[in-house]
């Protein structure tokens, strides 16, 4: 049965009040207490709460109508449940979406408006309503954390996405469920086989060729791995999660002070000296129109700094990252044997909404065959 939602009573001073806005459409879901719209009096705005939760089913009068008496109806709420979302762990090999994106019908009205008026992006943020619902609560937590105001600060460290957009790091951060899994990686025959190529290039004076870097290396490996691993290969679209067609990797570099990440959208169908040359030419700042779109997986690189390894944390539009420590020499054994090898740490983030640990444990793996096994890096 509907339950009429009615226009307040604001005294006998005041016996009509003009309707200024709807905050809900018909056919919205909304939660007892929540506002459904907002009333204009000479003093204040206030809001009209919905006083049950079901489907906002009738809007009576329109906003901007003539004054309205107190007491009376101005919208029908009936029962029904909350909007169903679709689970964040997919089938693999799927050609469909099978999640959306935080819209705006899965944030309470409170929630929109307050990031509405802060300039706030609600994409990428979670609820800890019913059903991942985001409230009111949850955008005033990240507004706090985030230090974010309509006017972001200018030494806010920022992030170019692959869509081309500029944010504060935070604010480009997946609050998701995420898992991380190492792995070290011995690196003694691809540094031979980096050095054999680097030298025949220095040998034949190929002055044009940039030299072959470790990085090179890894986003040649990464992408091939991505390619043979179709149930990691996701990427995350406007529809939801979906199967990616190519290995798209992304570098994470600072340049002018922002951290920028260029892509490489078919990474494993580029020889390892079109990277080297790609990546300097992202270094020098000669970014091509297309080079922000496109990415699966971004690469953090830390090992310069000495880190020894890097837990990443995974941003959306990216469904992995790859985070690289230092490379040192330490002692392995093998066959009961000791001895020296030079060792990369990596560490594999995974958004586990697009990915489980078995497609990131067979991601990884095929990573390592290929950096300890580097002749399938070669063209």
């Amino acid at each position: 049965m509907a339950i009429a939602i009615l226009m307040p009573s604001l005294g006998a001073a005041m016996r009509t009040a003009k309707l200024s806005r709807w905050l809900l459409r018909e056919g919205d879901f909304v939660e007892a207490g929540e506002p459904v719209a907002e009333i204009a009096t000479p003093h204040a705005t206030m809001d009209v709460e919905a006083p049950r939760t079901g489907v906002l089913a009738r809007i009576i009068f329109a906003a901007g109508e003539a004054e309205i008496a107190g007491g009376a109806e101005i919208g029908l709420i009936e029962p029904g449940p909350a909007p169903h979302l679709p689970s964040h762990s997919p089938p693999f090999g799927a050609s469909e979406a099978v999640s959306e994106g935080c819209g705006a019908r899965t944030a309470s009205p409170r929630a929109r408006r307050l990031a509405r008026e802060a300039g706030f992006d609600l994409s990428g943020l979670l609820g800890s309503g019913p059903h991942g619902r985001i409230v009111e609560a949850d955008v005033r937590a990240a507004i706090e954390a985030h230090g974010h105001d309509a006017r972001l600060s200018g030494a806010t460290p920022l992030l170019r996405t692959p869509d081309g957009r500029r944010a504060p790091l935070i604010d480009a951060a997946q609050w998701s469920p995420q898992v991380h899994l190492e792995a070290d990686c011995r690196i003694d025959a691809l540094e031979a086989l980096r050095a054999q190529r680097n030298d025949a290039t220095r040998a034949t004076r190929a002055t044009r060729k940039t030299r072959i870097s470790l990085l090179d290396c890894v986003v040649k490996a990464l992408a091939l791995a991505l390619d043979r691993t179709p149930r990691a290969n996701v990427a995350l679209t406007p529809k939801g999660y979906m199967s990616a067609h190519g290995a798209g990797v992304a570098l994470g570099l600072v340049f002018d002070g922002d951290i920028v990440a260029p892509a490489l959208p078919a990474a494993e169908a580029m020889s390892l000296d079109e990277i080297a040359a790609a990546r300097a030419a992202f270094l020098a700042g000669r970014f091509s129109p297309n080079c922000f779109a496109g990415g699966v997986s971004l690469i953090v690189n830390l090992g310069s700094f000495g880190v020894k390894r890097v837990f990443p944390l995974v941003m959306a539009p990216w469904t992995s990252v790859l985070g690289l420590g230092a490379s040192e020499k330490r002692v392995v054994v093998e066959d009961g044997a000791a001895s020296i090898a030079t060792v990369l740490s990596v560490t594999l983030a995974i958004d586990r909404r697009a990915m489980d640990e078995t497609a990131a444990g067979a991601l990884l793996a095929a990573f390592r065959g290929l950096i300890e096994r580097p002749a399938g890096l070669l063209d």
